[in-house]
């Protein structure tokens, strides 16, 4: 009967070791199925970026040349104040366009990085998941060990002796 509980008691620190690393294994599974969808997001903010911009740059177009051909009616459009006022319009209008495409890069960017995270928290939870079912390991066999010293010492026969 002795020898029962000491086979139960390395039974179980191998189930629970066994339950330890599939627990770290899946958490690493997760952590890479989300690094692949920040990914994934983080291309699709660039794009949409990009596709923000190139809206941005052709409303900017039209919305200027709308007000050249409205400040013609009597005066020359490309010649002094009006020459200069739509040239600094044109250039606000790219800086925009150009925040817009950054602003996607910097999420992109910032998506990546945290993608990085998720794979390192996936590959720290598996390593934690090994070195725990590991230590239980060592316990079940330590206090099967210490069950089986104290019994001999006690004078318990154990079949398998």
């Amino acid at each position: 009967m002795a020898g029962a509980g000491i086979a139960a008691t390395v039974i179980g620190a191998a189930i629970t070791a066994y339950g330890q690393m599939q627990q770290g294994k899946t958490a690493n599974v997760l952590a890479k199925r989300n690094a692949q969808i920040m990914n994934r997001n983080a291309t699709i903010a660039q794009q949409n970026a990009e596709f923000n911009a190139k809206l941005k740059e052709r409303e900017d177009s039209r919305r200027r040349k709308k007000q050249q051909v409205e400040s013609g009616q009597g005066i020359e459009t490309y010649d002094g104040t009006n020459l200069i006022a739509f040239a600094n319009q044109e250039w606000t209008d790219e800086r925009n366009a150009e925040l817009i495409r950054r602003g996607g890069q910097n999420e992109a960017a910032n998506l990546r990085m945290q993608a990085g995270v998720k794979i390192a928290e996936g590959q720290a939870a598996k390593t934690a998941g090994y070195t725990a079912a590991g230590g239980s390991l060592m316990t079940g066999i330590g206090s099967a060990g210490s069950s089986y010293a104290a019994g001999s010492k006690a004078g318990v026969n154990y079949a398998w002796s």
